[in-house]
């Protein structure tokens, strides 16, 4: 967080905005700026805004970002408010030095008379760099009782004495916020292969069971198992090489079976011992707990970075919890865990809570760390007369603050990557700062493990979800509580014109949200058919109720060319919705001009077949019709408004015909409460920071998501900002409860790891931290969520070729419907009512019967004495089928082990959790493990060893030989993965552009809009239609790709250290043509994942580019070739696939 200048505030950025365009770029009008601030590397850095981009940084540190032209106008407008109320409030107000003119089309503007010193001087702030805030909050004094006042209403203020106890108070570590020198660094292999050495005759000295590190890197003649490639000078072939070398952003490929792990392991000792600061992002809090404490037996001291908010706090402690309660018979008991510590939840002043009771205990979840209540001390030795904030006084010695303070003296850190986006306490530094900042400020060298998949995890931090109204924290009761319910008891001397405002708008969306409310609960107790339902628990937007209402009912039957043409038709439409609804609800003044309507009115004319002067018409009734349905507060006006608006409308645009008349008019007036809602909404959202300074509102609305810290430091998502509500009813008590979420795509968080190297390059910082970028599965271009497109610049490759893939076996296995024996069980797809019933038949036909499919797939000669992997898409699936399983066949059923997120009470240690998973490998009471597909982290391995397996043929082997897929993957509805994904690709792929030097601001603005026209193209289309891979056109292989990371990623743990692999597709969805019991037919890539995945791979393993070609031929031709050839598969053998 930056310190603010004293005369700027969230009202008047605008003028410094007018101050940033006249001094650095030379221009008067404001239309551009959105765009320029969106904090792009194509925009900042081109020669046209060389002295701008310091400007721009600062400005977006301070909060001055606008996702739209329009929020920008609005601003403005709130700023001219807030100008006139302050006139009227101030004599000696001076007016700002910028007249600024939101009417005219480019938002133009002009100084006012006399050269004002202000605009250079807010020039030069921009310029010099905003600097840290301090926090400025002090400790309390120990030798002083204080207070910690009560969390809940219900609580109890509690007085402390520490008096007794100062002497044994130890100083707090600090953190050096000051920039550092970095350097490009050269990390030896060879000085690699030395510490794994090493780590061997520690391991021997300590006389513990040796884990082999050099026997990772080296065959018994001692020469190196794996080689470290990288491109030749020519690109044209992978060479290779003897040194790492770290300098900006690199990107390292562990191939399959060639010690990636092990690689990092021995760099991040390599960086520890020659005191580099490294901070090492990993999948999961449990992988690090699991790194730190192995390196810690070789004297390897790291710090855990992790965050510290009550929830993830709990869950971390209860995983650990699990862990240690599987380590024996004692199921926990008396046991603990190396740096458990580390974990603790207590809050150490809790010992010194002499007035304790049992019925209000202390606040142990939400202890005072920060909020201890004392009274300051003046200068002169005297104490003010009211008590204030202060930071605790036992963070040195609290157990809880241990893993804060732990870190402070440690030069690597170990933690998951959304632990950057949290605040260093301020206890141990002076700045308010988190660590992401921290780390691009002193950090040598970040190594991200797993890479795509914390990529992955960045792109769904773009999408932020609040509460609108039926819960507690809802922003409809935060409303109530903050600003109307405090006004309705008196507390209504805050009559500045912006407050008002604001609660105008607050008061008409509470309006509009009820209106919604009314529609959506009505819907659901209607005896007759439901027209809503299908929206439950989807994202829904304007512009997907457009397409719903006015779209044509034939689009799924149509061909690519011809859904292009009805997709350009209902997006003018939504177009045009969304200018009508803007209008009635926020236009000053009424247009003139048809160029001045926020929308095209020539498009939309062409894409509906009507004159422009029909569209102007339709304009003018649509918007007069909802201006009355709006302002009437008659429910029987606001009904005849809203049918002259629906008759209006279906008179312009005619309804989908497959709608009969009465869900049109429901759906028509769905889309006007849900339009309505979002976009009052929205005109609350830029008032949220200047509400919070006038102290209306305690804290900032969006809890998910990224921080605002984190929003600002990287660039903003091509498409801007995309907003949808979310509806869900939940029984309780017998009445219908209705929760109503809004949800936003914002941001391009994935740009971190791209920009982290020069992050603060216009803050005056050249040079940040080398990234290193390591994974097996970050490298295939199709994926728009896992694809990293950068180098490779290096490549583990065994000097060996292992060819044990190629006896690898995939197969389809129907199975017959026990209610219809000539059809296959299908899963994927299936009603949902019918999915229980699927599923345990498929578990029937692994379990029952005189000789069950599982006995013999463990006892085969194939992969005997490994073990099958039963792989579904839910913990829920996972208990189904466990349950079901010693329902039917204890004896069996007892032998699989169910990874769950929270095992029962009584576990015999046939549950357990991800963390625990590792640890099977060393058990021999199991023959199956049942698990949803993405529940275990990247780096996740289940391989044979411990004492039951030493000396046999299997240590080392991967415990999996056989995989069973009973399920086909597939995002659930309200998943928006897909789409992050593919907006954070497209956002990467603008802030890589290069434009032309002879570019204008202008050229530069509009290049942008373009990309995000187009990118709001795709986002509305997937976004208002359930994603099925048939309907996806052009973007079916990115789908497809996506998806087959996670397979890959599953069958890969079944091929450790050199291990061929059986590969079972149960689900009837995987080929639906192929697995058809009777009739089979060939499958296509629209209707087989399967096929789909074997063309894409066959296009990459082809690739043109000869490293390109090298590296997927390395990478995936262990899955390509027994895919090609799986059995039963039908399809043909050319590239090109027919639609199906």
């Amino acid at each position: 967080m930056r310190e603010k200048p004293a005369d700027f505030s969230n009202t008047t950025a605008v003028q410094w905005l007018c101050a940033a365009a006249d001094q650095f770029l030379g221009i008067d009008e404001l239309a551009d700026m959105p765009s320029l601030l969106t904090g792009f590397v194509s925009i900042t850095d081109h020669a046209a805004l060389r002295g701008f981009a310091k400007a721009a940084f600062s400005l977006r540190q301070l909060g001055v970002r606008y996702t739209s032209e329009s929020e920008l106008r609005q601003a403005v407008y709130d700023f001219i408010t807030w100008e006139e109320s302050r006139r009227e409030q101030d004599p000696n107000y001076v007016d700002q030095p910028f007249i600024i003119d939101p009417g005219s089309r480019r938002i133009k503007f002009r100084r006012m008379a006399g050269d004002d010193p202000r605009i250079a001087s807010w020039a030069s702030l921009l310029t010099e760099g905003i600097p840290l805030r301090n926090h400025g909050v002090e400790v309390a004094d120990p030798t002083r009782p204080f207070a910690v006042a009560a969390a809940e209403a219900d609580g109890r203020r509690t007085t402390l004495d520490l008096s007794d106890v100062p002497s044994q108070i130890f100083d707090r570590p600090w953190h050096d916020m000051s920039a550092r020198a970095r350097v490009p660094i050269a990390v030896p292999i060879a000085e690699l292969q030395e510490i794994a050495v090493a780590f061997d005759a520690i391991d021997e000295e300590k006389d513990r069971a040796s884990k082999g590190w050099s026997r990772r890197l080296f065959d018994v003649s001692g020469s190196a198992k794996v080689d470290v490639l990288s491109p030749s000078m020519d690109r044209s072939k992978l060479e290779p090489t003897a040194q790492i070398h770290l300098d900006g952003v690199q990107h390292l490929i562990g191939l399959p079976g060639t010690g990636k792990t092990t690689l990092v392991t021995l760099l991040v000792a390599w960086l520890h011992k020659r005191g580099y600061r490294a901070v090492v992002l990993l999948p999961s809090i449990e992988v690090c707990f699991n790194l730190m404490s192995e390196l810690a037996g070789y004297g390897v001291d790291l710090g855990l970075l992790m965050g510290q908010s009550p929830d993830t706090r709990l869950r971390h402690a209860r995983k650990l919890a699990e862990r240690i309660g599987a380590t024996d018979d004692a199921r926990g008991y008396g046991r603990s865990a190396e740096f458990a510590e580390l974990m603790s939840v207590n809050c150490a002043l809790a010992g010194f809570d002499d007035a304790h009771e049992d019925q209000r205990p202390f606040q142990h979840l939400t202890p005072p760390c920060e909020k201890v209540l004392q009274r300051a001390s003046k200068k002169n030795g005297e104490l003010r007369p009211t008590e204030s904030a202060h930071l605790c006084p036992a963070s040195g010695w609290c157990g809880r603050m241990q893993a804060a303070r732990h870190i402070a003296g440690r030069h690597v850190w170990l933690g998951h990557v959304m632990s950057l986006d949290t605040r260093l306490p301020p206890h141990f530094v002076d700045e308010h700062i988190r660590h992401l900042e921290a780390v691009a400020r002193a950090a040598d060298v970040v190594i991200a493990d797993e890479v795509d998949g914390i990529q992955a995890v960045l792109d769904r931090r773009a999408v932020s979800e609040i509460s609108i109204t039926g819960a507690r924290t809802s922003y409809e009761n935060r409303l109530l509580d903050d600003l109307l319910r405090p006004f309705a008891l008196g507390e209504n001397d805050r009559t500045g014109t912006n407050i008002n405002d604001y609660a105008n708008k607050a008061t008409r969306f509470i309006e509009l949200n009820r209106s919604l409310i009314r529609q959506l609960q009505n819907d659901r107790a209607a005896n007759g058919s439901r027209y809503l339902a299908e929206y439950d628990d989807a994202f829904v937007t304007g512009n997907r109720l457009i397409a719903d209402v006015f779209g044509d009912a034939e689009r799924l039957r149509m061909t690519d060319a011809q859904r292009a043409v009805e997709d350009e038709r209902t997006g003018a439409l939504m177009a045009f919705w969304d200018a009508c609804m803007r209008q009635a609800l926020f236009r000053s003044a009424e247009p003139t001009q048809g160029d001045e309507r926020d929308f095209d009115v020539r498009r939309t004319a062409v894409a509906l077949n009507k004159s422009e002067d029909e569209v102007q018409n339709a304009f003018r009734r649509t918007v007069d019709l909802l201006l009355d349905w709006i302002s009437y507060s008659s429910s029987v006006q606001k009904t005849e408004a809203l049918n002259q608006l629906r008759d209006v409308m279906f008179e312009f645009s005619p309804p989908n015909q497959s709608l009969n008349i009465l869900r049109a008019q429901a759906l028509f007036s769905f889309l006007v409460n849900v339009s309505s809602v979002i976009m009052q909404f929205l005109s609350l959202l830029p008032a949220q920071h200047a509400m919070m300074a006038e102290g209306v509102h305690k804290s900032p609305i969006f809890q998910d998501g990224m921080s605002a810290d984190f929003a600002r430091l990287v660039p903003d998502a091509v498409i801007g900002r995309l907003a949808g509500v979310r509806f869900l009813f939940q029984n309780r008590n017998g009445r219908n409860r209705l929760i109503l979420h809004y949800v936003t795509f914002e941001g391009a968080p994935r740009l971190l790891l791209y920009r982290l190297h020069q992050l603060l390059r216009h803050d005056g910082i050249e040079r940040g931290p080398s990234v290193l970028l390591t994974s097996a599965t970050s490298y295939l271009e199709d994926s728009p969520a896992f694809h990293v497109p950068v180098g490779p610049d290096y490549v583990l490759r065994r000097t060996r070729s292992d060819e044990s893939w190629k006896d690898s076996r995939y197969l389809l296995r129907p199975i017959a419907d026990p209610q219809n024996p000539a059809k296959a069980l299908r899963f994927s797809g299936a009603p949902f009512e019918q999915r229980d019933r699927i599923l345990r038949a498929m578990t029937d036909h692994f379990v029952k019967g005189d000789s069950p499919a599982l006995e013999n797939l463990v006892a085969d000669r194939f992969s005997q004495g490994r073990k099958l992997a039963i792989v579904v898409n839910s913990y829920d699936q996972v208990r189904l089928v466990k349950e079901h399983a010693m329902t039917t066949a204890e004896r069996l059923g007892r032998r699989i082990i169910a990874v769950v997120d929270r095992t029962p009470e009584n576990n015999g240690g046939d549950y357990i959790t991800a963390a625990q998973v590792e640890q099977l490998g060393q058990r021999d009471d199991w023959d199956a493990v049942v698990f949803p597909m993405k529940a275990l982290s990247r780096g996740v391995n289940i391989v044979f060893g411990g004492p039951l397996y030493a000396g046999s043929d299997l240590l080392d082997k991967a415990s999996i030989g056989t995989v069973a897929f009973l399920t086909r993957p597939h995002p659930a509805q309200e998943s928006f993965d897909f789409v992050a994904g593919l907006v954070g690709r497209a956002s990467m792929r603008f802030d890589a552009m290069s434009f032309p030097p002879e570019f204008g601001a202008t050229d530069l603005a509009e290049s942008l809009r373009a990309s995000r026209r187009e990118g709001l193209t795709t986002v509305r289309r997937l976004l208002r239609h359930s994603v099925r891979v048939g309907t996806l056109g052009e973007l079916t292989d990115a789908f497809v790709a996506d998806v087959m990371i996670d397979v890959i990623q599953t069958i890969g743990r079944s091929m450790r250290n050199g291990c061929k692999t059986r590969v079972l597709f149960v689900d009837a969805a995987w080929a639906p043509n192929s697995m058809r019991l009777t009739g089979s037919a060939p499958d296509s890539g629209r209707s087989s994942y399967l096929v789909a995945m074997k063309n894409i791979l066959e296009r990459l393993i082809s690739s043109e580019n000869s490293i390109d070609r090298e590296i997927y031929e390395a990478l995936y031709r262990p899955y390509f070739e027994p895919l090609s050839r799986c059995d039963n598969l039908i399809h043909s053998h050319s590239m090109i696939e027919e639609d199906a």
